[in-house]
């Protein structure tokens, strides 16, 4: 099936707010048409080859000149998807997103958010699978992984719109739910705190580890290489300028090891933190078996008080009936 992307009068692409361009398919029984994010899109060659709902669909990309529509009026862009279904690389089509599924999104997102920041929810996954089947209970069939790419698509379109709104000379952009998106990522700096049960701290300290392995390599490269151009006497400026970059590395390396510390001190303060409340629970705990205890010797007291009262009142009991069958036999 051959495809043609949706093109301006001077042969631009044309691509909407939400930064998609549409592509329509003829063919000998039906045609149809979709959409493609840019990001989506791998110019490679003249053509890019897709499988749409099973069909394969041949796409001239030749001229890849994306045009760009500003205007001296507010833009608006828009979160919901068209009417066109949109798909991605694998055929899979997208879920079509409407007023009514994205409001119940956001108000599901807010509230799983704050159950993952309280530890009442393990990860932002298994949020997503209650989002999904909140939304479903409302008759609106979303898988966790399109409820989570929907979630990147609005961050997506709230960055893009910000990005845009701090340029001068261009038209202002207002995003749809912005509003609620302001709500979300406003707050994005403090929730990276559990993104939430830990992940973010071990990425962080994983790509930390990475970046100070790569310095160090880095940097015993380039002494070595100064170290060779030095004794051969050979190339005295590219000398100096390896000696400079082995400075900008060590500076950078020394960057990064403050960082790494920095981490493992929050993570240490995390850790002592979680012992912290640990103790105190188990304290409380054994305040509580001790006063059990108490309870239960001041019962056990009274009881064998008890006992020895009413073994006393069987003795009297005792001597006054034979008193009695004494006197009667007397």
């Amino acid at each position: 099936m051959k495809g043609w992307i949706k093109r301006d009068e001077e042969g631009k692409i044309i691509v909407d707010s939400n930064g998609l361009i549409t592509i329509a398919c003829e063919a000998a029984d039906d045609d149809m048409a979709f959409q493609l994010h840019l990001s989506e899109v791998e110019v490679k060659g003249p053509q890019l080859s897709l499988n749409v709902n099973g069909k394969d669909v041949d796409i001239d990309i030749y001229p890849w000149d994306v045009g760009e529509n500003d205007s001296e009026n507010d833009k608006v862009i828009e979160t919901d998807a068209v009417s066109i279904p949109s798909t991605s690389k694998g055929g899979n089509a997208v879920f079509p997103w409407c007023d009514s599924s994205t409001k119940i999104f956001l108000r599901e997102y807010k509230l799983k958010r704050e159950l993952v920041k309280n530890r009442k929810l393990k990860n932002m996954k298994l949020a997503y699978q209650e989002i999904s089947q909140s939304l479903q209970d409302n008759g609106f069939n979303v898988s966790p992984l399109q409820v989570e790419n929907r979630f990147k698509t609005l961050k997506r379109a709230y960055k893009n719109m910000m990005i845009h709104n701090r340029r001068n000379g261009r038209g202002k952009y207002i995003c749809s739910y912005e509003q609620d998106l302001d709500e979300i990522f406003s707050a994005k700096d403090l929730l990276g705190d559990l993104e939430m049960n830990g992940e973010e701290f071990e990425a962080e300290h994983t790509k930390s580890t990475r970046g100070q392995n790569t310095l160090v390599r880095n940097a015993t490269y380039n002494i070595e290489n100064v170290n060779s151009l030095s004794k051969s006497n050979t190339n005295k400026e590219q000398c100096a300028r390896l000696e400079t970059q082995h400075l900008k590395i060590i500076d950078s390396l020394q960057s990064c090891q403050r960082a790494l510390k920095n981490l493992i001190t929050k993570m240490d303060n995390r850790s002592k933190s979680s012992n912290d409340v640990q103790h105190k629970i188990l304290q409380m705990c054994m305040e509580i078996r001790d006063m059990h205890k108490e309870a239960y010797a001041r019962a056990e007291e009274q009881r064998q008080k008890a006992n020895l009262q009413m073994e006393i009142g069987n003795t009297l009991l005792e001597e006054i009936l034979t008193t009695l069958k004494t006197k009667k036999e007397t």
